[in-house]
Parts: structure tokens; C-alpha cells; sequence
């Protein structure tokens, strides 16, 4: 029965989404209630539904069948124009892709601005240094990092005012300082009587939660701890690399990549945003290197410059010999699949174009079933949680077995088990003679690469531990 407590309550919610490929059962005869000013952890592995019930809940889409009261309102049956009267009364939302929370053209402090709405007294400024993101307030969402798109939408939505806050993902982009500042200004506000939903596979915020609801294919499986939390534990099947033979990288290893006094600025007005100071790097064919720093420190700026995909304002960058388009493999945060092709079609889109699709196939099977995708290889990119589309995308990325992979924030929407297994694969890969550089905010993910190389504030230091 709902209490005076009680601040969303589901009845056996089930939603159903009729797309080209069939249908896809998202929640599953779902019930559960989460308690006013809580900070309710939404957990499960990806794909189970975490993402589903927090539109729903939002008022985002509606389900299929059942109940859903959301403060005494009946959002189940509720119209759009209710809906939306919903989330400009009494819910933020935030987006689990950090970019899909922005208009383009406003910066960060006109969204808070318009957020606050007629909030007297509301110090935009204020809420973005508590968030560490002070200084961003006169930048448009394309001038910041993802990590720092993340932390001012999670601002915006506190700039609103909501009784209830329900964030997707809050800190898959963030180092560990990012979302302690967001965890604290989360429990701060909980304390007020704000209610928290969070889908989550951070342990951090699993650790802060008041309570937790786990769910498993679309249904409620009940409370779970953090090392029970994890879909990916078992080993990933070895990956059937084309013509095994044995690799003269390891008898004298190619340097793959080099980047020598390497100067990147972006303008701002009258400042100047120096991305990258001086930085020479280099990787070789059989490595994972790894750029290890908090969000805004240049780390996709210097893959992005490693990829080509910018031009540094000096120094020299030298990649793969040979410069064909098939050695270098871009795993980017935006992921960039093509939505008009399933799963499998954008796995197998690269060596399509090569003219070497009969040959992959059973590499393409490979990485299919070691990423766990077997069961989606002819479901549309939108018909998948993102962290699925992410490990979609990095099956693409080594399809061409590429000999430079560069990957940003590769494990950033998986849980635990699953960014163990990714490791794992980027591993089999810098086996068979890859060379692999990503960037990472997640130090645990340290112990899986050959080098460290430690970035603040645009410049790069090896870790020598």
C-alpha cells in the first residue's frame, strides 16, 4: 500500500517496444516502490531495463500495462501534456549520454538559467563550483569534456528545483574526484527531502544508496551487493585472429604511434584553452597503453589528435606506416553507429567495405558472442542500452584487426564484470599485434595495461607504478 512515504510507486509495470525487428520486452511484471528523500540505486547488468523504468518513472513514455503513481499522480495513464506538466513541476531528468541533456547554441549557465526558471537568488556559478565546473559556465556544451557535460547536466537538473531527481548513469564519465563531488551534493540534497533514482553500476553510488533495486531481463531480481553486481565474470572465448602466425613485433617491436611536442589550444573569447602542452608520447604493436586523468584534462583531445580527427597547432604526429584507412580503429564516446543498420550489420559494416567480409566471419562470430551480443545481432542500435551500442561499437572497431585502436572511455557504460571482459578482448587484441591506446578516467582498469601515461591539465607524465 502507498504511505505518506512513498514517492513513486510501480504495480506490475511492463513495457513493450514494437520496433522493425519485433518486439523487445523491456520491464517484465515490474513492482517496487522508492521512498520519499531516498537515494534509490537502480542496478543490473546492461540491458536488464535500468534505463526503461527511469522513463517511465520520468514520464518519458508510458507502459505497456499496469500502474505507475508518481506523487499521487497517475502517470500510466496519463497524456503527454500531463506528462510533460510532470517533469516541469516536479522531476529533473538527466540523460545517460551526457550530450543529449544540451541545446547546442546556449551555454552552461543559460541552461541553468533557464532550468531555474523564476528561482529567485539562484546562483548558477554556485551550484557549478560545488560540482567542480565553475569555470565552464560561459562554455557551450561542445567546448567541455564529457565528464564535465555530465556534472552541468546533473546541475541543470538541480537548478530546477525538482522534488525528484532521476539520472541515468550520473558518473559512468566521471574520475573518481567528479563524482564524489556529485555524491556529496546528491546526499546533501537527499538529506533536504529530495528524492534520488539513480541507475547505476558504480559502486560509489551503490554505496551511498539508501536502497536498491536490481533488475535482470526486464524483471526485479531484489537488493544485490556490489560484488554480487557484475554480468561478465566468466571468461571471454578466445578470439580466432586471421592467419596465426607468429608476430615479428615480438622479436622487434613496430612503433605504431608517436606524438613529439604536440601543442593543441582552443580559443574562447579572450581565453585560451590550452588541451595539450607539449606532449610526446609513443606506443608499439603488441601494447595497451592507457591515459589515465580526471575529465577536462585533455585526454580526448590527444586521441583525437593521435586518430587525425584534429590537427595540433604544432609538433609532429606519426601513426601506422602505410596510412591505409584500415589501420587505424576509432572507438569514440558518441559511438557512432548507423542506426539504420542492426547490430551485426554495423559490426560487419568495415570488412564489407574492404571487400574482405567472407574472410572475418569468423572473427565477426567471435566478437558477437565473446561481447555478449549474440542475442541482439539484428536489433537496430536504438533497440539496445548503450552500454550494449558500446561494445557493439568496439566489435566494429577490430573487426579489420586494425594495427592502431584507439578507444575513449571504452569501459565507461559497463559494470564491473563486463569492463573486465572488455579489457580482456582489447588484451587478445595487442596479442595478435595491435596496438592499443584508450583513455580512461577508471584507475582500476590500471592492472590490464602495459603503461600508464598520467594527464592534468593538457600535459602527459608516465605512471611508474
Amino acid at each position: 500500500m502507498p504511505t505518506e512515504s512513498t514517492a513513486v510507486r510501480c504495480e506490475r509495470i511492463v513495457r513493450t517496444y514494437r520496433t522493425p525487428s519485433g518486439e523487445v520486452q523491456a520491464l517484465r511484471e515490474v513492482s517496487g516502490s522508492f521512498t520519499r528523500g531516498a537515494v534509490t540505486a537502480v542496478v543490473g547488468p546492461s540491458g536488464s531495463g535500468k534505463s526503461s523504468l527511469l522513463r517511465l518513472i520520468a514520464g518519458m513514455d508510458r507502459p505497456t500495462s499496469g500502474s505507475l503513481i508518481v506523487e499521487g499522480r497517475d502517470v500510466g495513464r496519463g497524456s503527454a501534456r500531463s506528462r510533460r506538466r510532470l517533469r516541469r513541476e516536479l522531476i529533473g531528468y538527466v540523460y545517460q549520454r551526457p550530450s543529449d541533456n544540451f541545446v547546442p547554441y546556449l551555454t552552461v549557465g543559460e541552461h541553468l538559467r533557464l532550468a531555474a526558471g523564476r528561482r529567485e537568488h539562484f546562483d548558477a556559478r554556485g551550484l557549478l563550483d560545488l560540482l567542480g565546473i565553475g569555470h565552464r559556465i560561459g562554455h557551450l556544451p561542445s567546448e567541455i569534456s564529457g565528464g564535465e557535460q555530465q556534472r552541468a547536466a546533473f546541475a541543470q537538473a538541480l537548478a530546477s528545483g525538482a522534488n525528484i531527481i532521476v539520472a541515468d548513469e550520473p558518473t559512468s564519465e566521471l574520475d573518481t574526484a567528479s563524482g564524489d563531488d556529485v555524491l556529496a551534493r546528491v546526499g546533501a540534497l537527499a538529506r533536504e527531502g529530495v528524492t534520488f533514482l539513480l541507475a547505476t553500476h558504480d559502486p560509489a553510488v551503490i554505496g551511498l544508496a539508501d536502497e536498491r533495486l536490481e533488475l535482470e531481463h526486464g524483471r526485479i531480481k531484489g537488493s544485490v551487493s556490489v560484488d554480487e553486481h557484475g554480468s561478465a565474470a566468466e571468461e571471454a572465448p578466445s578470439l580466432r585472429w586471421p592467419d596465426p602466425v607468429v608476430p615479428t613485433w615480438l622479436l622487434d617491436p613496430e612503433r605504431v604511434l608517436s606524438l613529439t611536442g604536440v601543442q593543441k589550444t582552443y580559443g574562447h573569447g579572450d581565453e585560451v584553452v590550452h588541451a595539450l602542452r607539449d606532449v610526446s608520447i609513443h606506443a608499439d604493436a603488441g601494447e595497451v597503453v592507457g591515459l589515465v586523468g580526471r575529465s577536462g584534462s585533455g585526454k580526448t583531445t590527444l586521441l583525437n589528435v593521435a586518430a587525425r580527427w584534429e590537427r595540433p597547432d604544432s609538433g609532429q604526429v606519426v601513426g601506422p606506416a602505410g596510412q591505409a584507412w584500415s589501420d587505424i580503429a576509432v572507438l569514440p564516446q558518441r559511438l557512432g553507429l548507423m542506426e539504420e543498420l542492426s547490430a551485426q550489420e554495423n559490426i560487419e559494416y568495415p570488412a564489407r567495405s574492404a571487400g574482405v567480409l567472407d574472410e572475418r566471419r569468423d572473427l565477426i562470430e567471435d566478437l558477437i558472442v565473446a561481447l555478449g551480443l549474440s542475442a541482439l545481432r539484428a536489433r537496430y542500435p536504438r533497440e539496445t542500452s548503450l552500454g550494449e551500442q558500446q561494445r557493439t561499437a568496439l566489435a566494429r572497431a577490430l573487426v579489420l584487426r586494425p594495427k592502431l585502436l584507439i578507444a575513449d572511455e571504452p569501459t565507461g557504460h559497463q559494470d564491473a564484470g563486463w569492463a573486465a571482459r572488455i579489457m580482456r578482448i582489447l588484451r587478445d587484441a595487442a596479442g595478435a599485434g595491435c596496438c592499443c591506446v584508450i583513455a580512461t578516467h577508471d584507475r582500476a582498469l590500471t592492472e590490464h595495461l602495459d603503461r600508464s601515461l598520467e594527464m592534468s591539465d593538457g600535459h602527459v607524465s608516465e605512471r611508474l607504478s
